[in-house]
Parts: structure tokens; sequence; C-alpha cells
């Protein structure tokens, strides 16, 4: 017996015998006698005393080889029984080779899956290779994209994600190294929700965000030194690190529930892992590729990749990088030298269930479908937040010489009747609207905006509206508002980001006043990541904004206790008005209006803003400079996605072409760290931005605009030329303000069909 027992090993902790076992035995592993199943484990001995007297059976016809698991104490726990057919028997392991003398096409380690056959020439263990099945791109309970995440397990090498290959993995820096942070998964003690706030939104726990900010203060320092040599050049790696800086501060101040905190913490710790990477690739990895002056030596620390080149294997295998090569079995050369076959590793702590809410089901959208390769890492590189305007039913055309295996043609995003991993079929009509929300075919040829009975080509009088700005005003006031030159159908949709600062003041009884306002700061830190992030199918119209803020007038008191409205008989069926109320909130909120406890607000308590508590009740008759505070906050956030929105659809190549860079303009126009959200950001005592006092204060701002604008089809020839400081005096300010605002406004109108939001003075 001990002459026909071949040792094999595997994965660290685990060893491998196999043992030439007959059919009638085999049979009998499977219905294992008591004494098997009874709890107790059990000794490799004892194992191969049953088979010895098993394999004496007169039943048995004929032997096979199958491979038993034992664990590193030669013990069998009755869950885990592993057996593998002979087909890995054919390799015979000589443990007296060592690593330094193979070459490329040697196997330090080799495996059988399926009809491939794979090896490593400098790793003890060869991961599962998943590339062949057809999968879907969504994240997971933990915000990671399962076992076809690059960033969690081996792919299949691509050319044009090379740097892939230096991914760090998690087991080589465990708690306290300071890399830990690229694997922190947040959990609900760490989630910080807002005071008096009903709805599920929150902060990141402060100790927790400064950990996620020292990656970012890693990456900066190294790409910044290795940058130094480059003459300034403008590498894409830079704009990942524009991408992370604002993804940090994003966590740091920008009101998220749990389920977005998620992404958007995944988002920022795969941007460092890609960041790292890449300075890895070119250091490191690539320069012994490119001299051929390699060493054997491996980079245990390194993600590593499959791949069927030769020529790349040993590439890889020369500069260090964890490599395996896949081959049929037909290519296996007679000479191949073999330290030991092993079974296959699969993982072991990756999850794979998703999202769920208390017993609730809340999955991810699907991002893309279909086999492994190129286009698998070119959606998980993606930041998952910045699919918001992707749409996912597309293919991205397969990149020249990209990936090391095949990938089929089809393959697009499952059609709608495929089940999803939830259980349920993907939606692809509804997502691809929620992910466009200038798509062109979403929107009605002549919506309808109720509420429009006001001029709003200019302000209200009312002691509550911050003043208004010069330039702006006289961009309204010339504005051709002939119907004729408005774009029909509507390609974007016209509806309101935010609530129109007059609408909020509208209501006249102080009651209802109260209401308005109290419900807005209750809800706009949820509903300003929903148009940042997560926009909807269709932005509400005034009267659903009217409806939304009177919602919180009828959800206390009789009629929120079941008792019937005055004059209103309580056997009619239909809805109540609070019932009404909840499906506007549900249209506006989605399932998050479901984890509200209870009211709104009370009245007796207190609301935030701007980091301040505000009483309720001080609500019905607010003080003048917060009244002004909260609507100049209004005007603010409505130009800052309109201009957004607008220029996704104006200048729609150059987003395709360069996301991050797109981004990075549109966020620089407006001063702060968080891009368009300013949530948390403390209250400017002056003006600031392009409304700044100073010339110098103006410029860099102005500029960024101007920048943006000139992209627009029929832009003033003013606004092509850059602004230069030496030439920017009060005239040259004043003639490009003057050009710019009215370009805007007057460009707004003809895609929008009304007058936009506009910026107002800062009250002071």
């Amino acid at each position: 017996m001990a002459d026909a027992t071949l040792h094999l090993e595997g994965h660290p902790g685990h060893s491998y015998f196999a043992v030439p076992v007959g059919l009638g035995t085999l049979l009998g592993v499977l219905c294992l006698p008591t004494w098997l199943i009874s709890g107790a484990p059990h000794t490799a001995a004892d194992f191969l005393s049953y088979f010895r007297c098993a394999n004496r059976s007169p039943c048995t016809r004929q032997s096979h080889h199958y491979v038993f698991l034992f664990d590193s104490h030669h013990t069998i726990p009755n869950s885990e029984f592993s057996i593998m057919p002979n087909a890995l028997m054919m390799f015979k392991g000589d443990p007296t080779l060592r690593a330094s003398w193979l070459q490329s096409y040697d196997a330090v380690a080799v495996t059988v899956q399926d009809n491939l056959v794979i090896t490593t020439p400098n790793m003890p263990f060869i991961p599962k290779f998943h590339h062949f099945e057809e999968e879907n791109i969504q994240a997971r309970a933990d915000g990671c994209f399962s076992i076809v995440d690059c960033f969690q397990w081996p792919q299949a090498y691509d050319n044009i994600f090379c740097n892939s290959v230096c991914i760090l993995h998690k087991e080589a820096y465990p708690f306290p190294h300071l890399l830990h942070w690229v694997w922190y998964t947040p959990k609900q003690k760490d989630f910080k929700t807002i005071p008096g706030n009903s709805f599920p939104v929150g902060m990141l726990a402060s100790d927790k965000v400064e950990g996620l900010e020292s990656l970012l203060k890693l990456v900066e320092k190294c790409v910044q030194d290795w940058r130094a040599n480059r003459q300034g050049k403008k590498d894409v790696i830079v704009n990942r690190v524009v991408s992370l800086r604002h993804g940090i501060s994003r966590l740091k101040k920008h009101p998220l529930t749990f389920r977005d905190l998620l992404i958007f913490i995944t988002d920022a710790q795969r941007l460092f892992l890609e960041i790292h990477s890449f300075m890895d690739w070119v250091l490191i990895a690539q320069p012994c590729i490119s001299s051929g002056d390699g060493t054997v030596i491996v980079n245990l620390e390194w993600m590593g990749a499959f791949t069927h080149d030769s020529d790349m294997c040993n590439k890889l295998h020369m500069a260090g990088v964890p490599v395996w090569y896949v081959r049929m079995m037909a290519y296996i050369p007679a000479n191949m030298r073999v330290h030991k076959p092993v079974l296959i590793t699969h993982p072991d702590d990756i999850v794979i269930s998703m999202y769920t809410e208390g017993n609730r089901i809340h999955p991810y959208n699907i991002i893309y479908h279909g086999q492994g390769g190129h286009q698998h890492q070119l959606h998980l590189h993606c930041l998952y937040g910045g699919t918001t305007f992707i749409n996912p039913d597309v293919t991205v055309p397969l990149s020249t010489s990209s990936c090391s295996f095949s990938t089929p043609s089809s393959s697009a995003l499952a059609p709608s009747s495929q089940t999803s991993a939830a259980g349920r079929a993907p939606q692809q009509s509804l997502k691809k609207h929620r992910r466009q929300p200038y798509a062109r075919e979403a929107r009605p040829t002549q919506p309808s905006q109720s509420g429009e009975s006001r001029d709003k080509w200019k302000d209200p009088e009312s002691p509550y509206l911050p003043p208004s700005l010069l330039h702006w005003d006289d961009a309204l006031k010339t504005c051709n508002k002939d119907p004729s030159r408005v774009h029909m159908p509507y390609a974007i949709d016209r509806g309101y980001r935010f609530p129109e600062p007059a609408l909020l003041l509208g209501p006249k009884l102080p009651e209802h006043l109260q209401g308005y306002i109290a419900t807005w700061l209750t809800c706009h830190p949820l509903w300003i990541g929903r148009v940042d992030h997560v926009p909807p199918c269709n932005y509400p119209s005034p009267q659903l904004w009217c409806d939304f803020l009177g919602s919180g007038l009828t959800t206390q008191g009789a009629t929120a206790q079941g008792a019937a409205p005055k004059g209103k008989d309580p056997q009619k069926k239909g809805p109540t008005a609070a019932e009404k109320h909840k499906a506007v909130m549900r249209d506006l909120f989605g399932d998050d209006v479901l984890e509200t406890q209870g009211d709104l607000f009370a009245r007796e308590g207190s609301v935030e803003f701007c980091g301040e508590q505000v009483l309720v009740a001080s609500l019905a008759n607010p003080p003048q400079c917060l009244a002004q505070r909260i609507t100049w906050e209004l005007f603010e956030l409505g130009f800052h996605y309109e201009l957004r929105d607008l220029d996704h659809f104006l200048a729609h190549k150059h987003w395709a072409d360069d996301l991050i860079g797109c981004e990075q303009l549109l966020h620089s126009i407006f001063p702060g760290e968080v891009g368009l959200v300013m949530w948390s950001e403390q209250f400017p005592e002056d003006n600031y931005g392009m409304w700044n006092n100073t010339l110098i204060g103006v410029l860099p701002y102005l500029e960024k605009f101007r920048e943006l604008i000139c992209a627009w089809d029929d832009a003033p020839p003013l606004l092509v030329a850059p602004l230069m400081p030496d030439s920017f005096m009060d005239t040259k300010c004043w003639e490009v303000m003057h050009s710019a605002t009215a370009f805007y406004v007057q460009t707004f109108f003809c895609h929008f069909g009304r007058p936009p939001i506009i910026p107002h003075s800062i009250p002071l």
C-alpha cells in the first residue's frame, strides 16, 4: 500500500494522498459506514486501513486513482472530503527539483481543470481558473465583484491592463499593516447616521476615513516622485489619483446610505490597487521584461495571472510575476519537469452573496454579463459610481491584442428573460433609463410641467431669497425666448434636479412654510446622493416637488393615526392623503423611504443644515439669514447639476473619451474638495469662485467655466481663447463673464425650454 500511495500537495495547510481504489470501494466511500459519520474525525491511517479491506473485496473489478484530502494534522473532518480523478496521476513529481532550476514551461506545480492542464513555474499552488463561464459583473454584499474580480482573484493576462498582474493580495498585508485598509469592509457600527434624520443616511466614522486617506497619501507621494523625472508628461494614472482624492473627499463630507457607502469605499480601494499596481509594473516588472535581465525570484505579494501564451509566460516568470500557464493536454511536452502535482485551490474567503438589508435582498445593478477576459477587466476598472451614464447593453469593442484568451463576440448583457443571481430578472429598459437621464428615448415629446404659472425669468419679491448677480440677471433678461428655438423633442430631462428656491418659500401659512423647509432639510442629504450618483429615471416636476415638500404635513395627527379626514367618508375606498404623500416620496426615494421610522421630523425636534442644528419650531417664521442660506444652497446645487447634465449631452464625445478628465474639469469650476455636492461644506462667509471680489480670485474658476462651455456648439469667439493672467483686467473679466453667462442661459433654454437655475450672491 505504501508504494501505491502518491503524496500530493496543494493549498498550504492541507495534504493530499492518492490511493488506488476499486470501483466498489468508491461506491462504499459515497455511502460510508456509521463509524465514519458518527462525528469523530478519523486519521489517515484509519482511512488507508479501510481501503485495504475494501480492495480485497471480491466485488472489486477495476482500480482507479483518486485523491483524498487530509488536513495538516492528518485527520479527516466529516464535512471536507475531496476526490480527484486519475488524470492528475499521469504527472510524476520529483521533489528533489528546485524552482530555480525550472524553465517557464516546467512545473513547480501542475493540476488538471476540466480538459486543461495548468502549470506554474514559480508558485506552489494553482488557483481555479474562472474564465469560460458567463458571469455577471455585479457588486456583492461586500461591494466587491466575487471571483471574477481581478482585484480579488487572478484572471487571464490582458495587454491593455497588464499592470493587473501586480495587484496586491490581502494575505500579504494583515492587520495592523498600513495597507490592511485596502481590504477594509465597513460595518454598521462604522456608519454614523445624521442626528435627527429619519432617512437611512450617514457618514463613515472619521477614524475609518483617516485610514483610507492614508492610502491616498501613499500613492500621491509615489506618483509624485515618479513623475518628477517625466518632464511634465500627463499620464492616465494622474487622473486615477485625482479620482481617488475626490472619492476620499466624498467619504469625508458626503452623506450616503450604507449601501452606497459600501460601493464608494470599494471604489476608493480599487483605485488605490490600480495606482499601486501601475507603479509596480512600470518600476519593477516592465523593466525586467524589456531588458530581458529578469529574476526567478517571485514576488509573492502580487496577484499574478493566467496565460496560454508561452512567450508571455516566460516574460512574466522572468519578471518575478506569479504566472499560471494554461494548455491542452496535447501541448504538454514529454520532457516537462514536474516538482509536484497539486489540487486546484478554490477561493474560500471571497463573498458571493448579494447585498441584503435586514431580510430583504437589495442587489446592486448588473453592469456586464459575459465570459472572462478584456470586457470583464474593462468594466471592473471603471468606477461603479461612474457607470451612471454608461449603457451596459452596449458591448465595448475589444481592443486588439488585448486578452490572453479569446472572448466570444456575443458577450453583451443577457436578455431580460435571464434570471439574475438574486433570483430576479434584470429590467434592462429601466436600468438603461436610470443610467442615462439625458437619453432621448426616455423623455416625453412635450412634458407638461405643473406649477409654472409665475414668471420664472425673474426672482419673486421675497426677503428669504439671496441677492441676485448682475451678469446672470442680465443674461435672463436678454435671452431669446422664442419657442421655435427650443430643440424638440426634448433630449434632456427638463425636470428640476432640486426644488426651485422660490417654490420652497411658496406656502403662505406659517405651519406650511415650516413643513416645507423642515421636510427639505430632513431629506436633502439623501436626495443629493440620488442626484449625484444614482439619478432617477425622471426628475420631479414643480408640482411633484410641491407634493413632496407637503408630504411631511400629514404624517402626523389624526390622519396619520388612521382617522378619516373631515368630510371624507370612512367607508370609501381609496388611498388617504398620507398614503398619497407616501407614494410621492417612494417615487422620489425608492426603497429608502421604507427605512424611515415614523414621521420625517418632529415639530418639537431639530433638523441639520451645514453642520448646525436648527429647531423645527423656528421654521414657521425662519430667520432671514437662515432662509437666504438655505435658498442660496438650492440655487448653487441646481446650477451645478444642470450644468453637469447639459455638458454630458453637448460634450458627450469628450465624456466618452475621457470621463475622469471631464469630471475633473467640471469639479474645478467650483471651490471645495467635494466636487458638486457641498452638503457638509462650511457655509462661505464671502463670495467665492467665479463671484470672488478680486480678479486673481475669479480667474482660475472663470477660466475653467470658459474651457468647459467653449466645447459646445456655437460658442462665442470671445470664449475660444484661454484667459491669461497678464491680460486679465477688469474689462476683460466683464466681457468674458457677460458672454459666458449669456451663452449658457441661451443654450440651456434651447435644450430645456425653460430658464436655468442660476447662482446668486452669498447672503452676508
